[in-house]
């Protein structure tokens, strides 16, 4: 067992020590194909079969660091009882919660291999995920980013498909129209699963502190770089009341993005519309920042976005206000937007 400490900086105001436990192989032996980070906080209801769907790939050069977040359930022993066994996992246990954006960059800082993929701790991949979306890449210097078709699985392992939450291929030449797309079409963020070319990761702002911050970061990679989806292979969307999509108090759901509450940070579409428009002016030498300021005015301004702001912004200085807003305005901005806006 190697046991080191070491301190990072992981961007979203953040400066911790961590212990790294670490059982076989040294961290120092040559570099893996694939750098797998799962990112963890009380997930010992499913991270084993999370866990074992990871092993079981195809492609076996792969380590995994799981970044536990300061658990208080059975997490850390599950993930150790894997790293005892298998040299390629590691665990990371930070000391106290990070939040879940900083936890993401942090296991960004491990990358070693010439791919890199993020996992979630209640998901499942197919055997053949990781080779399929490598073997993509591999083939497609001009491609970035490779995910598979996603399917949904219940608490008692029901398989579901949804089509319409399904991002295509984006691979269009122009970087501009790549980045509509990405906004436009990402009704979930599914993708941000797939296998990424680290080289492009590490040119973006990775994930900030609010939440929904991956949806800016896939419009990010889709300047820098294509989106392949890759048929054959299946990534196993889990649906469970405790996932952070489900928790409907945005002051809570800041607490799950940053450790803390903040209503700043609760604020999540008009951190999303800062967030878009300082990555739209970072990219100048691969396309013209005001080619995608154009589309983002266009879609701050619409009534929906709008709408968005204004209740967001009310609910900073009054959730009062915001619920008065809610009552009086309901029939304009229509139910099923009026669920995403509503400041908590």
């Amino acid at each position: 067992m190697r046991f080191s400490i070491p301190k990072f900086d992981f961007g979203c105001g953040h400066r911790l020590r961590f212990i790294l436990f670490q059982f076989g192989e040294s961290m120092t032996d040559s570099a893996e194909k694939v750098t797998l980070s799962l990112p963890v906080f009380n997930g010992s209801d499913y991270i084993a079969d999370a866990i074992e769907s990871i092993l079981g790939q195809t492609l076996t050069d792969f380590r995994l660091y799981v970044t536990d977040n300061a658990s208080q359930d059975d997490t850390p022993e599950i993930v150790s009882s894997y790293a005892r066994k298998d040299s390629r996992v590691v665990l990371v246990r930070n000391k106290e919660n990070i939040g879940a954006a900083a936890n993401y960059n942090l296991g960004f800082t491990y990358r070693a291999g010439k791919y890199f993929k993020w996992c979630a701790h209640d998901d499942r991949l197919s055997p053949n995920y990781l080779e399929a979306c490598v073997d993509a890449l591999e083939a497609r210097p001009d491609v970035g980013l490779a995910y598979g078709r996603t399917l949904q699985i219940s608490p008692k392992d029901e398989i579901f498909e949804i089509p319409e939450y399904e991002t295509p291929s984006i691979d269009n030449d122009d970087p501009a129209l790549r980045f509509r797309q990405t906004i436009a079409l990402s009704k979930t963020c599914f993708p941000i699963f797939g296998v990424f070319r680290p080289e492009l990761l590490e040119r973006s702002m990775l994930h900030r502190s609010y939440y929904g911050s991956d949806r800016a970061l896939l419009a990010e990679m889709a300047i820098l770089g294509k989106f392949l989806l890759v048929e054959d292979a299946v990534f196993y969307n889990r649906e469970h009341e405790e996932r952070s999509i489900n928790i409907d108090d945005k002051l809570q759901r800041s607490f799950w993005q940053t450790g803390r509450k903040s209503r700043s940070a609760a604020a999540e579409h008009i951190q999303l519309a800062s967030h878009l428009f300082r990555i739209a002016s970072r990219h100048g030498d691969v396309v013209a920042p005001y080619r995608l300021w154009a589309g983002l005015i266009r879609r701050s301004l619409t009534p929906v976005e709008l709408g968005r702001y204004s209740l967001e912004l009310a609910g900073m200085i009054s959730p009062k206000t915001a619920a008065f807003l809610k009552r009086n305005f309901a029939g304009q901005i229509g139910p099923r937007q009026l669920k995403q806006v509503v400041f908590k």
